[in-house]
């Protein structure tokens, strides 16, 4: 019996250790083998002219939408000029912004269909007297510029989406005590904008 209970652990302890240098082979095999596809891939990518290839395990983002880009780059500049204003003493010393601003408006806002020269002009005078010096209006710069972003795009809104758009600045401003007249005046503005660029 006991020759028997030996015999047994011999045969366990054998196919443990079996089992073990099996296990230890083939992690050895898939490390060759992965090497050796790695090595591949960088030598065709070598040849292709592409210098090395990066492995499959360190993954790089994709490059952002060129479109998008331009997007969020507009967006802060037109908040950055908006900020300025902001902080501007009165028009006067906001009008020193006047020409980052018709840039910002008529080269880059539209992405389509752009606006007249004179309803740029028009409407960048009206943010410049509106805006001046409000330092109150300065937590809102960021959904003003995106509203002006967006509605220099209409073509790409629905008519709800415009009216919602129209209806928030109005609202911003409204808040920030602009008086009723140079609000209207800037809405009005803007919708003439939103028409020219449908």
């Amino acid at each position: 019996m006991k020759n028997i209970f030996l015999l047994a652990v011999t045969f366990a302890l054998a196919g443990q250790a079996l089992a073990d240098v099996n296990y230890d082979l083939a992690t050895k095999q898939a490390r060759r083998a992965a090497d050796q596809n790695n090595a591949e891939q960088n030598r065709i990518g070598r040849e292709a002219g592409g210098g090395q290839s990066q492995s499959p395990s360190s993954p790089s983002a994709p490059p952002m939408d060129p479109v998008l880009a331009a997007t969020l780059q507009n967006i802060a500049d037109l908040k950055a000029d908006l900020d300025a204003l902001s902080q501007a003493a009165d028009a006067t010393a906001g009008a020193a912004q006047r020409v980052s601003l018709l840039n910002h408006l008529s080269s880059a806002a539209a992405t389509g269909k752009k606006a007249t020269t004179a309803s740029i002009k028009k409407l960048a005078d009206q943010l410049i007297a509106t805006m001046s010096g409000r330092k109150n209006l300065a937590a809102q710069n960021t959904k003003l510029a995106r509203s002006l972003h967006a509605l220099f795009n209409g073509a790409h809104l629905s008519a709800t989406q415009q009216e919602t758009l129209l209806a928030g600045v109005k609202k911003v401003l409204t808040e920030a005590g602009v008086p009723a007249e140079d609000t209207d005046h800037l809405v009005a503005s803007l919708k003439q904008v939103v028409t020219e660029t449908q």
